[in-house]
């Protein structure tokens, strides 16, 4: 029988008279990314409010992990199925269904104990939904099913949808990353570590259609390069989630060191300086990247930089829009996500720490912003703005 992926997308469809776009960016997406894992050529179809994906003919059970894992990386899709098509006279169908059920299902061991029927059309027919429901569940159970029939919850479902002129029928959704369909909202620059939180927030901002472009400030050679190596393997992992990735790894060691060394500055606000003088460069990688804004990993309250007057001070030296997509969460909410994304692991690899590095022993906690910008008057700001950008590695990931 032949086969495709259904897929239904959520958020896109609301978008009214911008639906065509973010439609189209969802194609393209789907079609980069199935060619490119399976080099095959996909007929992509949108109509009524979904997308046909056709499968290839040798499209086998063993085969659904491979895809599963791939679509779980395309933002858009709100749930997805691999579904067989089939025709519209019930007693047809029912058979179709019978001769492809799982294996499992009639496995004395292994099979459900309940089941039901889901039936959705966008078509004119003579039966309604739950008289379809009925009758199709009527004929498995005729045709010695031999489990129990339940509406709410059921452990097995057949899940039917009737349009074109065609019924498709499947026995498993799976769940999409939901978002907005990638690369649909332009470019946004990631001040991007190796820990927990910046990666997860450039996901989320990913998941919002963002184009990210990543900047990584390391010390080295103040420090070894195991940091620039964990991030490097990071950024690879959130390179699947878009298309090609660009990676900015700055060195900042030395502006640390100048900052930390100088007599004029209390070193109490290092912290704060450091973050400020990160924001300017980052801006500026952003202007030449035509990006509309920085991300950082800031959660609220969650470390001395991160209380509300030390990100007002930080905040305070970019002349462009800064997102924290993490702001409100609870850390184990960001754990449990970077987890997901398959972040986390790395994250927690040990390394050299950058942020840590030429640290006051008591940082300050309330920055007064015109303290900050008269301590900045000590420091040659744009000149190393201009001059980093010339020391600094480009890489470019696919």
């Amino acid at each position: 029988m032949k086969r495709f992926i259904l897929i239904h997308y959520g958020e896109i469809g609301l978008k009214k008279s911008n639906i065509t776009y973010f439609l189209d960016k969802l194609r393209k997406r789907l079609r980069f990314v199935l060619q490119d894992e399976f080099k095959i050529n996909y007929s992509i179809k949108h109509t009524l409010g979904r997308f046909l994906v056709s499968l290839p003919d040798d499209f086998s059970v063993d085969d659904e992990a491979k895809y599963v894992e791939v679509l779980f990386k395309v933002f858009g899709i709100q749930n997805f199925k691999f579904v067989y098509e089939s025709v519209i006279d019930l007693d047809d169908l029912g058979e179709k269904i019978w001769e492809n059920l799982p294996d499992y299902v009639l496995n004395t061991e292994l099979k459900p104990r309940t089941f039901r029927v889901l039936v959705k059309r966008s078509m004119p027919l003579p039966f309604k939904s739950i008289e379809l429901e009925r009758e199709i569940g009527a004929r498995l159970l005729r045709r010695g099913i031999e489990i129990k029939v339940k509406m709410v919850d059921p452990e097995f479902v057949v899940d039917l949808e009737f349009f074109n002129d065609h019924s498709y029928f499947s026995f498993k959704k799976y769940r999409g990353a939901g978002g907005l369909s990638a690369n649909s909202q332009g470019r946004f620059v990631s001040l991007i570590s190796s820990g927990i939180d910046s990666p997860v927030a450039s996901y989320m901002m990913m998941r919002r259609g963002a184009r990210v472009i990543f900047v990584h400030f390391h010390a080295y050679p103040f420090s070894d390069k195991s940091e620039m190596e964990n991030v490097k393997s990071l950024v690879g992992v959130l390179s699947g989630y878009q298309f090609d990735t660009k990676l900015y790894l700055v060195p900042f060691g030395k502006f640390q060191k100048s900052i930390s060394t100088n007599l004029d500055i209390p070193s109490k606000i290092r912290t704060v300086l450091y973050r400020r003088l990160m924001v300017r460069i980052a801006e500026r990688i952003a202007r030449n990247e035509h990006a509309k804004g920085l991300i950082t990993g800031d959660n609220l309250g969650q470390v001395a930089s991160q209380t509300p007057e030390n990100m007002f001070a930080v905040h305070d030296a970019s002349t462009i829009p800064m997102f924290y997509p993490l702001i409100g969460f609870d850390k184990e909410e960001t754990v449990n996500l970077a987890e997901k994304i398959g972040t986390f692991k790395i994250s927690k690899l040990p390394c050299s720490d950058s942020c840590t590095m030429f640290m006051p022993e008591r940082p300050e906690l309330k920055a007064n912003i015109y303290d900050v910008r008269e301590y900045e008057k000590f420091l040659p700001i744009n000149e190393w703005v201009e001059g980093v950008l010339k020391e600094s590695e480009v890489i470019n990931l696919k």
